[in-house]
């Protein structure tokens, strides 16, 4: 009988479970049974700091698609791994519209009766809901939520203090106003505002984080930029795109920090990045056109292709065709479908890093593990 292999020391145990991909949580999910050791590693705070610093950006762990369910909007998660950590949305969600995903928090519009927010933490269970402060006549309306701790490296977002970012305008469309919340004030700021001289409204979509700013999408060919450093708002017109339907667009945060934009021009996925200058002038540069009449099912021949979303740091945009989504990685290129059931109207993706200490009592059993 040959002896058992020597035990790994304890540096080296480490260095192995540090390589773990962190873009199926089941893996760790099964070391961490392993043995009362590699459980104690995989649960001890400092080891799991150096985890996300080794890997960077959190994973995508699945996505928020709105839909709608018998007349009524009804937000639902798709997860994209073995172990979802993400809790069904409830019943109670129904008739409300995911907004944003980003720093561990979920912001859902509740109602456009209602005017509510509700910012919701999935892994903590932590729940806050804010009335809106805008009036009746709105006829356009984004959000974002945003972690607000000083110093933060946003890999590990949770029960600190965040900021709630809207946007909106009423019904002449001019101006464009905004205001933020701060959970440490629990207080809205001020509203300022910028004018629209095309009289554009605001799209219920996501919008992008770029540096300071927070950015999002106006129904006529223009971005609304607010400034989080000193609450100011400011537009910016698009690249020249003649076939780019605008509601479609989404604007993204490219890999160099810089404001993006994705749109179907004709049959090609285009990608622009918007660059400045030493002197502050700022172009449009396209960085990428991918022809996806080729790589995807075409079904309906008259059907549209629509970008309906982004992950941020993540390099992957969103699409849909009839009831089909999609997603696209923009590096490779590669093509995979992730619905193909449900008309999604827009996607949230929901991307954190999902260790056993946050498992919170949620962690299977090992036989439960596929």
């Amino acid at each position: 009988m040959a002896p058992p292999p020597p035990e790994l020391i304890p540096d080296a145990v480490e260095e192995i479970l540090l390589r773990v991909p962190p873009e199926e949580a089941v893996h760790l999910l099964r070391a961490s049974f392993v043995c009362k050791r590699w459980r104690r590693i995989l649960t001890n705070q400092a080891f799991l700091r150096r985890y996300r610093e080794f890997h960077g950006t959190p994973p995508l762990l699945g996505f928020i698609g709105n839909s709608s369910l018998e007349g009524r909007y009804a937000p639902c998660f798709v997860p994209t791994t073995a172990v979802s950590p993400f809790p069904q949305l409830s019943r109670h969600c129904r008739g409300s519209w995911a907004l944003d995903c980003r720093h561990g928090r979920v912001l859902l519009y509740m109602s456009a009766m209602e005017k509510d927010l509700l910012v919701w933490d999935p892994v903590t269970g932590d729940r806050r809901r804010l009335r809106v402060p805008i009036s009746s006549h709105t006829v356009g309306f984004s959000a974002a939520v945003l972690c607000a701790a000083a110093g933060c490296d946003h890999l590990d977002c949770h029960g600190g203090p965040f900021f709630v970012v809207v946007v909106w305008n009423e019904e002449d469309r001019d101006p464009t106003r905004a205001s933020a919340y701060s959970s440490e004030t629990g207080a809205w700021s001020a509203a300022t505002s910028v004018a629209n001289a095309h009289r554009s409204r605001i799209l219920t979509k996501r919008g992008a984080l770029v540096g300071n700013v927070m950015c999002f999408t106006l129904s006529v060919g223009s971005i609304v930029v607010y400034d989080l450093d000193d609450h100011r708002l400011s537009l910016i017109g698009w690249p020249h795109m003649p076939n780019a339907r605008c509601v479609d667009a989404q604007p993204m945060t490219m890999e160099d920090g810089s404001l993006g934009l994705a749109a179907v021009d004709a049959s090609r996925l285009c990608v622009w990045s918007r660059n400045v200058d030493a002197n502050g002038a700022a172009t449009w540069v396209q960085r990428r056109v991918i022809g996806i009449e080729t790589m995807l099912p075409i079904g309906d021949p008259n059907s549209l292709v629509d970008v309906i979303g982004f992950a941020e740091g993540a390099g992957i945009i969103f699409v849909k065709r009839d009831v089909s989504t999609f997603t696209i990685e923009l590096k490779s290129g590669m093509v995979r479908k992730i619905s193909d059931d449900v008309k999604f109207y827009t996607i949230v993706p929901f991307m954190s890093f999902y260790t056993p200490d946050r498992a919170n009592g949620r962690l299977p059993l090992p036989g439960e593990i596929n």
